[in-house]
């Protein structure tokens, strides 16, 4: 049974395979939400994950009918239907329509904008990035007090982002702390709220990148 693994077997396991799942995206992910086998080890039930799961599908296939393969510098993650919107568009424009079309996707609460425009996501910069995302899973693995398949951790540009959820304060910064620590992280977004306060409230953190 999957739950009879240690902890750390399972998270390890865990994100390889939704590293292996987000190898081509441009976006680097790291987290819980794409192994839906282990959803024993989150915080959401089965029934957000399943829900947040169709939320970031049917933002994926708005963005697919309406420019095709052209938003594919775009990462989407959602965590109780919340939406976060990494990567990289070529213009303002793009980036603007790229919001709008996730703000009226159905089952969306709130939109995270942190699109960079009008920059090129080159092969080089993805390395670097894929390079940040190495260092910080076995980091989050090893730590103690950190539970990886509660956050969603995607690394575009040097910038580390992370939305999800954690049992306490502590364990808030604790995380904090090891991302920020991790060689070649220029800047982390924190977007991780500790269970139980309002998920909804307006925190400067949340204001779209101008």
């Amino acid at each position: 049974m999957l739950k009879s693994l240690p902890r750390s077997t399972a998270l390890a396991t865990t994100l390889v395979v939704s590293t292996l799942l987000a190898g081509c995206a441009a976006p680097l992910l790291i987290g819980g939400a794409a192994t839906a086998g282990y959803v024993g080890l989150q915080n959401r039930t089965t029934q957000q994950v399943a829900a947040d799961t169709e939320v970031k599908l049917r933002v994926k296939d708005a963005l697919a009918q309406a420019r095709g393969n052209y938003f594919l510098d775009v990462g989407i993650d959602v965590f109780y239907g919340n939406v976060l919107l990494t990567g990289v568009v070529p213009t303002q424009a793009e980036g603007d329509q790229v919001l709008d079309l996730a703000r009226r996707t159905v089952g969306v609460q709130k939109v995270y904008n942190e699109l960079f425009v009008g920059s090129a996501y080159t092969a080089g910069q993805k390395a670097k990035d894929a390079w940040i995302s190495a260092q910080i899973q076995p980091r989050l693995l090893g730590a103690k007090d950190a539970y990886p398949l509660n956050y969603l951790i995607t690394v575009v540009n040097n910038h580390v982002y992370i939305l999800g959820d954690a049992l306490t304060q502590g364990e808030k910064d604790h995380v904090l702390h090891i991302l920020r620590t991790t060689r070649g992280v220029q800047q982390v977004h924190d977007y991780l709220v500790v269970k139980g306060v309002n998920r909804n409230d307006d925190r400067a953190n949340v204001m779209p990148r101008s």
